[in-house]
C-alpha cells in the first residue's frame, strides 16, 4: 500500500499555522515577561502604601529592586521555565567564553549601535520629530552619580537577562519557523515594544514615541545580527550591557558638564565664523 501524500495546500496550511503559533508564543514570552513584572510590582507598591511601610529614599535602591524583579527574576525565570517545560533544555542557548574576534566585537559593537541609533534619531529630528525621553533621562532631583552606579547593573543584570529572553529564547524560537532574518526582525519588534512603558506609553506624543522605538528597533537589529553571527549569548549580553553603560556615562557627562559644553560649543561657533571671515 502506498503512503498517502499530503496535498500542497494542506502542507501550506500547516506551515502557516506553525508560523502563527511560533509568532504567538514568541510574542507571549516577550510581552508576557513585562506584564508579569507589573503584576508583581504593582501589588507590592499597593501594600507598601496601604501599610505605610517605610522605603529607602535612594533612587538607586528602588531602581536596583526593579531590575532584580523585572530582569533577573522574571525574564530569567520565564526563559528557564520555558526551556525546561518545552524540553529544549538550557543547552538551547549557547553560552561560552568569547573568542578573540568576539572580544573585539564586544569592544566595538556598542559604539556601532550608538552610531546606528544616532542616525535614526537625527533623521527623526530632520523630519521635525523630537524622540521621546526615556524615564531615566527624565529623573529630577537625583545626584548625577546615580547614572554611573547603574552601569554595573546594566552589565551584570540587564544585558544578560534581557538577551537571554529576547535573543536566546524568543529569537531562537522564531528562527525555527521563519529563518534567521525574519526572526531577527520580529524579535527586534517585540524588544522595541517592551520599552513603551519607559517612554510614558506615548505620553510625549505618538510620533515622538514612535521615533524613539524606531531607534531602539534599529539597535535591536544589531543585537540580533550579532547573536546570529556569533551564536554566543555571552557576546551579545556583554554588548548590550556595555552599550547601556556607555549611554548612562554620556548621560552623566551631559548632566554634570552640560552648561560648560554649551559654552564651549558657542565659543567654537564663534571661532569657526572668525576663521571663515
Amino acid at each position: 500500500m502506498s503512503t498517502p501524500v499530503s496535498s500542497p495546500s494542506a502542507d501550506d496550511g500547516e506551515s502557516t499555522r506553525d508560523k502563527l503559533t511560533t509568532a504567538g508564543v514568541a510574542t507571549g514570552l516577550g510581552l508576557g515577561a513585562v506584564a508579569l513584572t507589573y503584576i508583581i510590582i504593582l501589588p507590592l507598591v499597593f501594600l507598601v502604601r496601604q501599610f505605610e511601610i517605610p522605603l529607602p529614599d535612594s533612587p538607586l535602591v528602588l531602581t536596583t529592586a526593579e531590575l532584580v524583579i523585572g530582569q533577573l527574576l522574571v525574564m530569567g525565570g520565564v526563559s528557564v521555565l520555558y526551556l525546561l517545560w518545552t524540553g529544549r533544555g538550557l543547552s538551547y542557548v549557547s553560552v561560552r567564553r568569547p573568542t578573540l574576534v568576539e572580544a573585539l566585537i564586544v569592544i566595538a559593537a556598542p559604539f556601532g549601535i550608538i552610531f546606528v541609533t544616532a542616525i535614526i534619531t537625527q533623521l527623526s529630528l530632520l523630519a521635525g520629530i523630537e524622540p521621546s525621553q526615556h524615564a531615566l533621562g527624565g529623573l529630577t532631583g537625583v545626584d548625577p552619580s546615580f547614572y554611573l552606579y547603574l552601569v554595573p547593573l546594566m552589565i551584570l543584570i540587564v544585558g544578560p537577562f534581557e538577551e537571554l529572553l529576547y535573543r536566546g529564547v524568543v529569537q531562537s524560537r522564531l528562527r525555527e519557523s521563519f529563518g534567521p532574518v525574519v526572526a531577527i526582525v520580529l524579535a527586534s519588534l517585540i524588544f522595541a515594544s517592551i520599552h513603551l512603558p519607559a517612554h510614558g506609553f506615548g505620553s510625549a506624543g505618538l510620533a515622538s514615541t514612535a521615533a524613539s522605538l524606531t531607534a531602539l528597533f534599529g539597535g535591536s537589529l544589531v543585537f540580533g545580527g550579532i547573536y546570529e553571527w556569533t551564536g554566543n549569548l555571552t557576546v551579545v549580553a556583554l554588548v548590550h550591557g556595555i552599550y547601556n553603560g556607555v549611554l548612562l556615562t554620556l548621560l552623566y557627562i551631559v548632566t554634570v558638564y552640560g552648561p560648560e559644553m554649551e559654552a564651549l560649543a558657542a565659543n567654537a561657533e564663534t571661532a569657526a565664523v572668525l576663521v571663515g571671515l
